[in-house]
């Protein structure tokens, strides 16, 4: 199971289906209905046509897709029938080395994903091959793995911000408003009415102060705070875009895109009770507070995609409340220079001194074509 070669498949998949069409896309096996989720970034192929690419899953739940980044895949023609595709600060350029040409056909149920290496051939599909059933026999979890003659067919569905879309599904109700976290691989705008995004920009030994975002565009791994009108992922949709925008110089909030423990696919944050706080209520106010180990992934990760308060002081109280930010610990503002780094769309960092393929990039804020 690679990851590799999972993200060429689906590269290969956007050729096909949506030839000369950028954009945000979820992608469906066509026999299992299930769709691919990206939850780790840790993959591998060897000589001998071996792919491992278990960092991406399978969903069967609609709902639970709707709400994980990791569904939602940026695919991007870079020339002629070479396409890349980008995920939770992940992308096929940046993964391969540049080494890896897909290829696409479509048969008779859809498209077959597949790429070639070193002479060998590779279609995927998902694991759990059988058709959806009812009983609970049917597990709602996946994997990819090199594909049998049943389910290597696929489908591309746009994100539409209506039956396909990114919700943002609550922490907890406080101060008469519903409120969530996100970290996402790519940029996005608040699309459903009601909702404003947030960042940290101060800490003390008792508080926080919660700072409006006021710019339309949350960039690319900007962790934020999103006060929400509804409890319905499906009234909390955000929007991902291309629009490249600056952070701000001071957050407190960080977070990971992945929460993954799995042998070989072990790609996770350890919570640290000394130095972070989790998004919470207490007494019908807004807080940050220690997080249980209910709170956390297999009691001792932070949750992939949520936003957490870092580096708060080591005398600070358990529950920090929303208030002035006036305190003794005040984050300095970072200055930022211009580095000449290139960065895609998503955010993923080019290695220095490669050569990027044809297609639009970022550099020094600004968008870049190379063709």
């Amino acid at each position: 199971m690679k990851k590799i070669f999972t993200l060429a498949m689906m590269s290969a998949f956007a050729l096909g289906a949506m030839a000369q069409s950028n954009g945000f896309y979820h992608v469906q096996n066509t026999l299992t209905k299930r769709y691919m989720v990206l939850v780790d970034n840790h993959g591998k192929a060897d000589t001998s046509g071996n792919v491992d690419m278990a960092a991406c899953k399978t969903c069967l739940d609609l709902d639970e897709v709707s709400i994980h980044p990791g569904s939602v895949f940026y695919i991007q023609n870079i020339s002629g029938t070479a396409y890349n595709v980008a995920a939770q600060g992940s992308d096929l350029a940046a993964l391969t080395s540049n080494r890896l040409q897909v290829q696409i056909t479509s048969g008779s149920e859809g498209y077959e994903f597949w790429g070639s290496y070193s002479g060998i051939t590779v279609y995927i599909g998902d694991a759990e091959n059988k058709k959806p059933r009812t009983d609970d026999e049917y597990l709602t979890w996946s994997y990819i793995k090199e594909a049998g003659s049943k389910n290597r067919y696929w489908k591309l569905l746009a994100i539409d911000n209506s039956t396909h879309y990114l919700g943002i599904k609550p922490d907890c109700q406080a101060a008469g408003a519903y409120w969530g976290s996100m970290k996402a691989g790519f940029s996005f705008k608040l699309h459903s009415s009601g909702m404003e995004a947030y960042y940290v920009d101060a800490v003390d030994n008792s508080s926080f102060n919660l700072k409006k975002w006021d710019q339309e565009v949350i960039p690319a791994s900007m962790p934020v705070v999103i006060k929400c009108s509804s409890n319905d992922p499906a009234k909390n949709i955000i929007k991902p875009v291309t629009d490249s925008g600056s952070k701000p110089g001071t957050n407190y909030l960080e977070g990971s895109f992945f929460d993954s423990g799995e042998t070989n696919h072990v790609s996770h944050v350890a919570y640290d009770a000394t130095t972070m706080r989790t998004l919470g209520e207490d007494g019908g106010k807004l807080v940050f507070k220690k997080a249980s180990s209910s709170d956390l992934t297999d009691g001792a990760y932070c949750v992939h995609n949520k936003a957490y308060l870092m580096n708060v002081p080591s005398s600070a109280s358990s529950t920090l409340v929303e208030g002035s930010g006036t305190g003794i610990v005040s984050a300095k503002q970072e200055i930022k220079k211009a580095d000449d780094a290139i960065y895609t769309l998503n955010g993923v960092r080019l290695q220095k001194g490669v050569t990027p393929r044809p297609g639009v990039y970022i550099q020094n804020g600004k968008k870049i074509v190379v063709k």
